[in-house]
């Protein structure tokens, strides 16, 4: 049988075929121009397939592997970053479509979204507890009852930890329990941005065409606003928070109106609501709205008793992940790691023990595979032995 040529292919409605198939499929010409997609593609990317047609794939496929894509490569795997500036994970296949000459006429992009498969993975690499929170003190027993009743609420959040205590893992956590859960989870630091282009960031931008593009409050819907550092936000923003929490109203800037948002709105801070008051960094009103669900994340040196699990969960997920035969610590590699203060937490601990796995030759890791930092900082800078 031959293969249909581009000529009947052409001429072939197609779209009924396509809009049937549960994977993204993009038709791009020779020039990778978009000549069509399925809805599975629509929905995946935020386009509509009669508004890109003609637009370079690039712009709609928006991956830094696009740009390198031919149609002789096989699937890979990549991420890319829809109309929503959400990024979603996806496997890529592109097939070329050749005329009777063998010259490629048209290129098939195959994508396939891997979100649900990548949420599986990150449920697989969590040992208990709820989230991607680990540990058995009861400070974290406490935490992880307090977690589900939170999210079945729509009160705006607050937490509260040091550097690498969890704060961003607690926040999703809380979405990911609640009725929310299959909207969408939008995360802004509030830090290192402009407070012009944090407030359209947040709130969206009208442009002259009357078109708004979207800040964080219409990329969520009706899932969940994440703002770390709360600290850092202006004062302006600041009341405009205040009257999105009393009445559910935010301004797009540029805008003449008010809009709804249902969305809901979790911040997070390293220092405490009240001290920020002190200091002139948080509206008293602000605190206010925002202290009624308060989770405050204890360090690691005050709950000791979960670094030695904690050890344990990260040596067996880098070891699986980078399939080493990694067993365990020696007796004067575990005491030194226990000893230490971790004041970058759980996240420092965590990068210490993927570092010691990654360079570590034997099945137990002694001191002289633990990173030089860690060392120097307990006097022992180029200790070696078991």
């Amino acid at each position: 049988m031959k293969p249909l040529s581009p000529e009947i292919l052409a001429s072939l409605d197609l779209a009924p075929v396509l809009d049937g198939l549960p994977l993204g499929v993009a038709v791009l010409d020779r020039d990778g121009l978009l000549v069509t997609m399925n809805a599975a593609l629509e929905r995946l990317t935020g386009f509509a397939r009669d508004e890109v047609a003609g637009v370079p794939g690039r712009h709609v496929l928006r991956s830094g592997l696009c740009h390198k894509r031919t149609a002789q490569e096989g699937p890979a795997d990549t991420d890319i970053v829809n109309r929503h500036r959400r990024r979603i994970p996806v496997r890529l296949h592109s097939l070329p479509v050749n005329d009777a000459s063998g010259e490629m006429r048209y290129r098939l992009d195959l994508v396939e979204d891997l979100s649900a498969l990548k949420a599986l993975e990150r449920r697989l690499e969590e040992p208990g507890g709820v989230g991607g929170l680990v540990g058995k003190s009861p400070q974290m027993e406490r935490l992880m009852r307090l977690l589900p009743a939170m999210a079945q609420a729509d009160a705006p959040v607050i937490v509260i930890g040091e550097t690498g205590t969890g704060k961003d893992a607690v926040a999703e956590t809380i979405h990911k329990l609640s009725p929310r859960s299959r909207e969408p989870f939008v995360r802004v630091n509030c830090g290192p941005m402009s407070p012009e282009l944090l407030e359209a960031e947040i709130f969206g931008r009208r442009q002259p065409t009357g078109e708004i593009t979207p800040g964080a409050f219409q990329r969520a819907g009706a899932g969940t606003v994440h703002l770390s550092d709360i600290g850092e936000l202006p004062e302006a923003l600041q009341v405009r928070l205040v009257q999105f929490a009393d009445e559910g109203l935010i301004r797009p800037v540029g805008a003449a109106m008010d809009v709804r948002s249902q969305a809901r709105l979790i911040a997070s801070s390293p220092v405490a609501p009240e001290e920020l008051v002190r200091a002139g960094k948080l509206r008293r009103d602000m605190a206010y709205r925002l202290g009624a669900l308060r989770l405050d994340l204890p360090p690691l040196r005050e709950r000791r008793e979960d670094i030695e699990f904690l050890l344990a969960h990260f040596l067996e997920l880098y070891a699986a992940k980078f399939r080493k035969k990694v067993e365990g610590f020696t007796p004067k590699a575990r005491r030194l790691l226990l000893s230490h203060d971790y004041p970058g937490n759980v996240r420092e601990l965590r990068n210490v023990v993927e570092f010691a796995v990654m360079v570590c030759t034997k099945p137990d890791i002694p001191p002289a595979c633990l990173p030089v930092h860690l060392l120097g900082h307990l006097g022992l800078a180029g200790a070696g032995g078991e």
